[in-house]
């Protein structure tokens, strides 16, 4: 069976199903889909849904789940058979907001949005004489997510220091990520990359 964790994607750039040919496809709100830490989305072909063995249960994954006198226990018919605990409701409107927010902009907007940022910011470090691109700059390999080193300062020391200054990023595969979204201003990742430039 084959896996998909779309976290790195939904949310920033255009994801389709019928081309990914996924049995199941996951991933967390927080990232790009801008929700709640602690809710996330799962699809699972219908094709082989049947075919999964159920190991945890509870009263929401049923296909009663509001008649508590029911006589028999029987899983529902959709991938809520995998809810077995109640849902985190706050954190689902917390991301239903975000998805209409998404929604309303138009991901084409968004996704062209998020490549203008991250061409932006390969295009600015393979300039720089003190940052150096990790990211393959490839544009048919491109994501939200653009990584760097610097020449002088190893990665966990350079992460901490920009956090310092406010500067989020995260410190993942020998270097420093920045991911910029649709919101963020050309001229605050011009500071940012500034920034880390700066530091000694």
């Amino acid at each position: 069976m084959f896996c998909v964790d779309a976290i790195q994607s939904l949310g920033a750039l255009p994801f389709d199903l019928n081309e990914c040919h996924a049995d199941f496809v996951m991933a967390d709100g927080h990232k790009w889909m801008l929700g709640a830490e602690g809710l996330a989305l799962f699809w699972v072909n219908p094709e082989i849904r049947e075919r999964l063995k159920l190991y945890q249960y509870g009263w929401h994954m049923t296909r009663e789940a509001s008649d508590f006198d029911a006589p028999s226990w029987h899983p529902a018919d959709n991938a809520k058979r995998f809810e077995c605990g109640s849902p985190n409701m706050l954190g689902a409107h917390v991301l239903d907001a975000s998805l209409s927010l998404l929604q309303e902009i138009g991901m084409e907007t968004v996704s062209a949005a998020v490549l203008e940022r991250s061409e932006f910011l390969i295009e600015r470090i393979q300039g720089s004489p003190t940052l150096e691109l990790l990211s393959d700059p490839t544009p048919q390999r491109r994501s939200g997510i653009v990584t760097f080193s610097h020449r002088q300062i190893e990665p966990t020391q350079l992460h901490q220091q920009l956090m310092q200054q406010r500067v989020i990023c995260a410190c993942r595969g020998g270097g420093v990520r920045f991911s910029a979204h649709f919101y963020n201003d050309l001229d605050h990742i011009e500071q940012a990359v500034l920034r880390a430039e700066q530091l000694k």
